[in-house]
């Protein structure tokens, strides 16, 4: 003789805190300026300022920066905004986005490269080739992160403004974030 089933007995739904409600109402807003992500785009790149003003590296690196987070921002790369475009258009709007995170990668490895020693007798090789991976990847990952959230921001701000506003908007972040960086990063080396 079999025994009845079982009834499982459902657990009440959690409650979140008003803290994390209002956090995700910044990144889940459906209309409007996404504040949220824009704030992220603009600590990225405020991440990205601050590691190239932290270490003597030479100053024709901002340029490249600069360029590049433009034409990230001139692109605008993220699904829903190629969509709008044929193929041609959007595979040339995606590899401008791509030059343009390299340009930034460039500019990170560049000014990374000057963290090293001005004692040459110190070096050892195999620490030295390790840290030079370590710096380029990390180089990598900021640049990366940096354009694929910008991207998704892009996305969200066409919801609100047209592909013109849009590309300003995202372009002031992006500067804006470089520039509070590298003020950052010029106090972190003043010290």
């Amino acid at each position: 003789m079999a025994s009845p089933p079982r009834r499982r007995r459902r657990r009440p739904p959690r409650q979140t805190s008003q803290y994390w409600q209002q956090l995700r109402s910044w990144f889940d807003e459906p209309a409007g300026v996404p504040v949220g992500w824009m704030c992220l785009t603009g600590l990225l790149y405020a991440a990205i300022g601050t590691t190239m003003a932290a270490f003597p590296a030479p100053y024709w690196i901002w340029n490249l920066a600069l360029g590049g987070a433009i034409a990230q921002a001139i692109a605008l790369a993220g699904p829903q905004a190629l969509k709008r475009f044929r193929w041609l258009s959007a595979n040339g709007l995606a590899g401008l986005a791509i030059l343009g995170t390299m340009a930034i990668g460039i500019a990170l490895s560049v000014a990374l490269g000057y963290s090293g020693t001005d004692n040459i007798d110190e070096l050892v090789p195999n620490d030295t080739v390790f840290a030079v991976i370590r710096v380029s990847l990390v180089a990598i990952v900021i640049a990366a992160l940096g354009a694929i959230i910008g991207a998704h921001t892009g996305d969200r701000l066409l919801k609100t403004f047209n592909r013109l506003q849009t590309t300003l908007v995202l372009a002031s972040t992006c500067i804006l974030g470089l520039g509070m960086g590298g003020l950052i990063g010029l106090l972190i080396a003043a010290e």
